[in-house]
């Protein structure tokens, strides 16, 4: 049994090589609305399911959240939903948040466009 070997053409490896890069390019996507739980009067949990996002040079999370003006810390991801991956983040504030204010989230995705939105804020439970 004899095999014919195969050539591969610079174009093919060049393309083959562009192709992982280009889909990491592609803008990450919430998959829905983000929510907000109280935990006590100064914090809260931001929950969110989008794509997976990005990681930097260093291997962390290439995402920013930020809650009312206050940057939120401990960004992971804790799950699945259908194929998005859920991410929480813990928010600390001085000030007193109260249940079933509207409050703005910015979720700032590597060198994407921020996306804002209102969330509701729940109480804990």
């Amino acid at each position: 049994m004899s095999r014919k070997p195969l050539t591969i053409t610079a174009s093919l490896l060049a393309a083959a090589a562009l192709a992982p890069t280009a889909a990491l390019a592609a803008d990450v996507q919430l998959g829905g609305a983000p929510t907000a739980r109280m935990t006590d009067a100064h914090h809260a949990t931001v929950r969110f399911a989008s794509d997976r996002l990005p990681r930097n040079a260093n291997g962390k999370l290439d995402a920013r959240v930020v809650f009312s003006g206050e940057r939120a810390r401990g960004l992971k991801a804790v799950g699945r939903h259908g194929s998005d991956i859920v991410y929480t983040a813990r928010v600390s504030t001085d000030r007193t948040l109260r249940a079933g204010t509207k409050y703005t989230v910015k979720i700032k995705i590597a060198d994407q466009d921020v996306i804002v939105r209102k969330v509701k804020l729940r109480p804990a439970r």
